[in-house]
């Protein structure tokens, strides 16, 4: 006949007794959880065989995690004083793909058996390039950087895979097969960069970050515009345009060009400040 013990062990202090003496000593139990409880276990196995150093996890039927232990030898695993109810129990190990959760029962001082069965991840040789990509001065993480990464195929290198960076200026590509490869980043404001020569061989995490420079002629402006004959509407051809700083009263020309066959202007890097455009047309007299 089975038994189980509805109380923890209790025990009194050490007591002497050196005579004619009554002592009187009493105790009070605590129910032992376990009392109400059972064992979990099973196997652990891929391709019919056992998987030692496998991690079984267990969850309550709401996804929270309970309990977890590692395989043996043989892929074998036990978890005993689990509470009576129902559970979910899954297995994982490096190499191996995380299977979906199984349900279990635990019932009162009895064992439920489970085995658990891992696939192979067809992956886990492929690598992962991973990094920062900061501002040179100052080293601040830059978000929303274009990282790209390249195989450093000739003659033409070919883009793999691009993104962006998050708001600590970090990036990572994974499942990257072995190779050689490079890494460039670009901000609108900076210096395109690009790292060095990238070795991958098999399961490899390898860190790559990446400084860029500030361009300062990238914090300009565009000034553009069409001239046009006021009374027809039709664009002037060849007409001249004068860019004018302008500082309190007084008009500087910093720049010159000339229209287009649409009339249209164009000044680039202009930098911050007060301007005018003026335009007119002249032409040689006989």
């Amino acid at each position: 006949m089975p038994f189980k013990e509805l109380y923890n062990l209790g025990y009194t202090e050490n007591f002497d007794i050196t005579g004619r003496q009554e002592i009187t000593k009493n105790l009070e139990l605590n129910a032992n959880p376990a009392a109400n409880s059972g064992l979990l276990s099973g196997t652990v196995t891929s391709g019919g065989s056992g998987l030692a150093g496998a991690t079984v996890k267990v969850f309550d039927i709401n996804d929270n995690p309970v309990e977890h232990t590692n395989t043996g030898g043989n892929g074998q695993f036990t978890i005993a004083s689990l509470p009576v109810g129902s559970y979910k129990v899954t297995a994982v190990k490096n190499g191996y793909l995380l299977p979906l959760t199984t349900p279990v029962t635990i019932q009162n001082n009895k064992t439920t058996t489970v085995n658990i069965a891992l696939t192979p991840d067809p992956e886990i040789n492929l690598n992962v390039v991973y990094g920062i990509i900061r501002s040179a001065v100052g080293e601040t993480p830059l978000e929303n950087a274009v990282v790209s990464l390249y195989s450093n195929t000739q003659p033409d290198p070919t883009l793999v895979i691009a993104a962006t960076t998050n708001d600590k200026g970090q990036y990572i590509f994974g499942l990257i097969p072995p190779g050689e490869y490079y890494v460039t980043a670009a901000k609108l404001g900076y210096y395109t960069s690009q790292s060095a020569l990238i070795e991958l061989a098999t399961n490899e995490f390898v860190p790559s970050d990446i400084s860029l420079a500030a361009d300062s002629a990238s914090n300009t402006g565009t000034i553009s515009g069409f001239i046009k004959d006021y009374s027809t509407g039709l664009p002037i051809a060849d007409a001249g345009v004068a860019l004018y700083s302008v500082a309190g009263s007084v008009e500087s020309v910093i720049a010159t060009t000339r229209t287009n066959v649409s009339g249209k202007y164009l000044f680039a890097n202009v930098n911050p400040g007060t301007y005018l455009v003026k335009s007119t047309k002249q032409e040689a007299t006989a």
